[in-house]
């Protein structure tokens, strides 16, 4: 039980951090929100991300693509649902108790979350030597990544542009 309590202080921890370097630095900040995606490392951008939670109970839609989970009551407010490992073409994940939901910043009309396999933390990419991605990881996550003084690659995940992507925006089968 000490385990799940320190996991739980742990997160909220981190959300807490989210917010305040979000509300006082936003993207000029070296700062970005580090998850996992599968075995992939992504750093996303604190003001895509509105907030991390665990992930809801999700209403399914049927004749959608397998990466369009359904749609999520959260706080009164339907979000699109999407598994961004299945949506990348990644091997498919078991669900557990690590998997959160980000709740995106976008200008797009409608309100979307994107499962995640787990949250790492934040990142400071000033302390990261930047690099370029190939051409496969790009389709997907961005134009660059960063690497860590583990030689760690995280991706620079492109929220805009995932938004924006035709096969995103268009989830049917």
């Amino acid at each position: 039980m000490a385990k799940t309590s320190n996991l739980r202080e742990f997160q909220e921890t981190i959300l807490n951090r989210l917010k305040e370097v979000s509300a006082t630095t936003g993207a000029a900040s070296g700062s970005r929100l580090a998850v996992m995606v599968g075995s992939q490392r992504l750093l996303i951008d604190l003001v895509d991300v509105v907030e991390v939670l665990p992930v809801p109970p999700v209403l399914a839609v049927p004749h959608t693509q397998p990466w369009f989970l359904g749609v999520a009551n959260v706080r009164g407010n339907l979000y699109n649902i999407s598994d961004l490992v299945q949506f990348a073409g990644l091997p498919p994940q078991p669900r557990t108790a690590n998997n959160r939901i980000l709740l995106l910043n976008s200008d797009e009309s409608t309100q979307s979350a994107l499962v995640i396999t787990s949250l790492i933390g934040l990142r400071n990419i000033q302390e990261m030597e930047l690099k370029a991605v190939s051409d496969a990881q790009q389709q997907v996550f961005g134009h660059n990544f960063y690497e860590d003084a583990e030689k760690n690659q995280w991706v620079v995940f492109d929220v805009d542009a995932l938004v924006k992507s035709p096969a995103f925006i268009q989830p049917n089968a």
